[in-house]
């Protein structure tokens, strides 16, 4: 199905399309739709496409306690300065207390940003972001962990709801971390995902793939269907490989072939 007019310039004035209008995208020819997130994107952020590389001062397992948590951001902030990581659903889920006087904590201790949200794994969104407002943590992105067994636009609406209320998250990863086994995302579905989360979230500015997870063939393509930022790149370079397939200049390159010009970002 071809792509009503109406709703293709709605999408490019960057309005708040409805429910309805949602549902009709998304049940729309997948070429076409890309071909609208694009120029989304491209009216947005331009041709600039970003991208991070793993480091050390990005924690990702979060401890099994507080304390030990603690010392992980104070050794981190000790050696890189800025410190980001971990998932603020990890830390609701450890149970440690009050997560306002945990996330205070961690930022005494020199957590500067959480590395994402996954919104399918925090019961009340809004209040765990509100929590970390106060304690002073930038949460860097909303993400999903599974794929989603509900309806794509009521997650859409969601997002966008979330994203509105708080205008600091500007990155959006909308692949899910953990695949199905009995039923597995095509490509297809994958870069409709990210077309459809550009189109529907005119107020954010990165759409966000996991280059580690996702690979570069379908990071590449996501890149025409909407999406501008690249995560986890390796810092591993393996020189025996050539400089042509070290991480970074391999990123580089793939981004460069798509048409866009690569920017590295910190974490």
């Amino acid at each position: 199905m071809t792509i009503n007019l109406a709703i293709a310039e709605r999408a490019r004035a960057g309005e708040a399309l409805t429910a309805a209008e949602l549902d009709e995208l998304g049940a729309s020819d997948v070429l076409s739709l890309g071909m609208l997130a694009d120029e989304v994107r491209r009216a947005r952020v331009g041709a600039t496409v970003t991208y991070v590389r793993d480091a050390e001062s990005r924690l990702s397992a979060l401890p099994d306690t507080l304390p030990a948590a603690l010392d992980a951001v104070r050794a981190a902030k000790a050696s890189q300065g800025k410190v980001a990581g971990y998932s603020l659903a990890d830390v609701i889920d450890r149970h440690w207390g009050s997560l306002i006087e945990v996330l205070t904590q961690l930022k005494a201790a020199g957590l500067d940003a959480i590395a994402e949200a996954p919104i399918d794994r925090i019961a009340d969104v809004p209040a765990a972001l509100d929590a970390a407002r106060t304690a002073g943590i930038e949460v860097r992105c909303l993400s999903l962990q599974k794929p989603i067994t509900g309806e794509r636009t009521d997650f859409l609406l969601k997002l966008r709801a979330i994203a509105d209320r708080f205008p600091s998250i500007q990155t959006i990863a909308p692949l899910p971390r953990e695949q199905s086994i009995t039923v597995p995302t095509t490509g297809y579905d994958d870069v409709r995902a990210v077309a459809l989360v550009r189109l529907a979230l005119p107020s954010v500015r990165n759409v966000q793939v996991d280059w580690a997870q996702y690979g570069p063939k379908l990071a590449q393509v996501a890149l025409t269907f909407g999406a501008n930022d690249v995560d986890r790149v390796s810092t591993i370079d393996d020189a025996s490989l050539g400089k042509r397939r070290a991480s970074a200049e391999d990123v580089r390159r793939n981004i460069a072939a798509a048409g866009f010009e690569a920017v590295e970002r910190l974490a």
